[in-house]
């Protein structure tokens, strides 16, 4: 399969040395890659500055694992993975982080070749302002900002590539779950994608990733908190592609 994997998250300039953030790592995304990889699929890997990548989040050594030598084999055994597969994993970075410029890429890997699914897990920038010439002064007692919304860039996807099988991603924060499987319904509409994956942030920095997959048509399943949840929705939404007819 040919997938396309988005991870990390996007800025909204203000000045030229001042940007918006989110506090998206790409570390699912990243997972995901690896997933995929795994299962022999070749991997555009779209990513913020500073995102963790594939194979590579993993290869820091731990000072603290009691046995030196036990790390170590670890270690060497990821090598022997990222070996394998390094040759079907293709980075496609962004220099900047802006959503204009995610867009840019992400519609360039789409439409320039065949892709089979498509996992946007991007946070990518509701909102920016316009940004201002030089730097704002550092001696003001408050800064007040007006911003303007963003074009949502996965509602462009399915242009870019009708037959790819398209996966969302909806986050919430301390939200009920419920509201969270509503508004993933919704968002699977809006944004024409065959998947959204909704978890709540309060869930991953407890320790306890959970995630709904919602599609159309079809009940609701929940993947997590034990387990790899990347592995078991990278099987998931390769069958669910590879099921449905082909555009």
């Amino acid at each position: 399969m040919n997938v396309v994997v988005t991870a990390g998250g996007t800025i909204a300039p203000i000045d030229d040395v001042r940007a918006i953030a989110n506090s998206s790592t790409g570390r699912l995304g990243a997972m995901i890659a690896e997933a995929a990889l795994k299962r022999g699929a070749h991997v555009w890997y779209l990513h913020a500055p500073g995102a963790l990548r594939p194979f590579d989040r993993l290869a820091r050594l731990d000072l603290n694992n009691p046995d030196p030598a036990a790390e170590f084999r670890r270690l060497d055994r990821l090598r022997e993975e990222w070996m394998h597969v390094r040759h079907r994993c293709h980075a496609v970075p962004l220099a900047e982080g802006t959503v204009a410029e995610y867009a840019d890429r992400l519609e360039d890997v789409l439409r320039s070749r065949e892709i089979d699914v498509a996992f946007l897990a991007m946070a990518a920038s509701d909102f920016a302002p316009e940004p201002t010439p030089g730097k704002l002064s550092s001696d003001a007692s408050t800064l007040v900002l007006r911003c303007h919304r963003l074009p949502k860039v996965i509602r462009s996807v399915r242009d870019w590539s009708p037959s790819a099988y398209l996966v969302g991603f909806k986050l919430l924060s301390n939200a009920p779950e419920g509201e969270l499987i509503r508004q993933a319904q919704a968002a699977t509409v809006e944004n024409r994608a065959d998947l959204t994956v909704a978890n709540d942030l309060t869930t991953v920095r407890a320790g306890r990733h959970t995630i709904h997959l919602v599609r159309p048509g079809h009940p609701t399943e929940t993947l997590g908190p034990d387990g790899s949840i990347a592995e078991e929705l990278v099987g998931r939404a390769f069958a669910w592609a590879e099921a449905r007819p082909r555009i």
